[in-house]
C-alpha cells in the first residue's frame, strides 16, 4: 500500500541549531517576532517551521487559558467584595 505523504528531502536542524532557538525564545518579545519569522518565511527549514507554529499555536492557548483564570479570579473577588455589603 502506497503512503500519501509527501517525502520531501529536507535538511536536518542541528542540535546547536536547536538550542540557539531555544535560547532564543527566552528574550521577550523577540521571542514572538522570531517564531513569526520561523513559522511563516518560505526558505525556512520545513521541520523548524512546523514547530515554530506549533510553538505560536500553544503560546495562544496560554493567553487564552491566563485570560480566562484572571476573569475566573475577578468575578470570584468581585463577588465576594459585594456580598461583604450586605453582612
Amino acid at each position: 500500500m502506497e503512503s500519501n505523504t509527501n517525502k520531501e528531502n529536507v535538511p536536518v536542524v542541528s542540535t546547536g541549531e536547536w538550542v540557539a532557538s531555544k535560547f532564543l525564545l527566552l528574550v521577550p518579545l523577540v521571542n514572538i517576532i522570531f517564531l513569526l519569522v520561523w513559522a511563516f518565511n518560505k526558505s525556512e527549514n520545513k521541520n523548524k517551521s512546523n514547530w515554530a507554529k506549533a510553538t505560536l499555536i500553544v503560546y495562544v492557548l496560554r493567553v487564552f487559558i491566563y485570560i480566562l483564570i484572571i476573569l475566573m479570579f475577578f468575578s470570584f473577588f468581585a463577588s465576594l467584595f459585594n456580598s461583604a455589603y450586605y453582612i
